[in-house]
């Protein structure tokens, strides 16, 4: 906890020092979407004129970098923060981010369990003191902001066993444009998610399940979606193998490009309300 606190207050200094250099969203993009490279992990910004939205935090180890990139990229509050499930690698950075950046309301896969993990535990803690609205979300919830419209997909209102089942899924729409975030969904969930929606999953950005393990993205998703950019968020050289070849293979197959946090760093698209375009900055 010393070795936490000391961190906490190494992030303060940072985002002062941040703030100055901070940039903003164009004037003609009402919508851009940042995959932010956090190592093994997740995290995804996506930046409207009336605010911002966070999907997941990535681990610990990269916490202190990425509150640092926030603050650089301007981000001052946080309108919403999703915690797709409770793995370390998608809220271990958590409580920096809630510390630093004011939160008005966060979503989570499911209810603080009764044994919860530590990153889990400090997870719950740090949202508790933040002073947001705390939801468990399930499937068929809505959230508008600005030109951006969020739909859960997933969970269902009954938790799986494994959290990665119970990661939640989100829609995310602009105008015409779409993109599909699965957390750490599996093949079954994501059978699930086929028999569901059909057609309706149908998108043109896609985040890669379980940073492109071969667990994730099965063919009848991938069919399903039909995505034209697929953006597979991993660390090189990490100790999984991620991403798999047979996951490549398959994206491959429905014709995606693909994108790599462990080759690319930050991986940024631009909505313009019709279609997400890749840009370097």
């Amino acid at each position: 906890m010393k070795k936490r606190a000391i961190v906490l207050l190494l992030l303060c200094i940072g985002v002062l020092f941040c703030a100055c250099s901070s940039e903003g969203l164009p004037s003609d993009v009402p919508l851009r979407v940042y995959f932010l490279d956090v190592g093994q992990g997740d995290c995804i910004l996506i930046r409207t004129r009336e605010g911002d939205i966070l999907i997941d935090s990535g681990p610990e180890s990269e916490q202190g970098r990425l509150c640092m990139r926030l603050a650089s990229l301007g981000v001052k509050e946080l309108r919403l923060a999703v915690f797709t499930h409770p793995d370390e690698d998608h809220i271990g950075g958590a409580d920096g981010i809630l510390s630093q950046f004011p939160t008005r309301e966060i979503w989570m896969s499911q209810p603080e369990r009764a044994d919860p993990n530590e990153s889990e535990h400090i997870l719950w803690s740090a949202a508790e003191a933040c002073g947001a609205e705390i939801l468990t979300v399930s499937e068929g919830k809505l959230w508008r902001l600005g030109d951006a419209l969020l739909y859960v997909l997933a969970p269902s209102a009954i938790a799986a066993e494994d959290p990665n089942e119970s990661s939640v899924v989100l829609k995310l729409t602009c105008g015409e444009a779409t993109a599909i975030f699965t957390g750490d969904v599996g093949a079954e969930g994501e059978r699930a998610l086929v028999e569901k929606y059909g057609a309706h999953l149908s998108c043109q950005l896609y985040k890669a399940g379980h940073h492109g393990s071969s667990t994730s993205s099965s063919a009848d998703f991938l069919r399903a979606m039909s995505p034209t950019w697929a953006i597979i968020s991993c660390e090189a050289g990490n100790a999984y193998g991620h991403p798999h070849g047979e996951t490549l293979l398959r994206l491959a197959e429905v014709g995606a490009t693909v994108c790599r946090t462990d080759l690319s760093g930050d991986v940024i698209f631009d909505c313009d309300g019709a279609v997400f375009i890749p840009i370097n900055e």
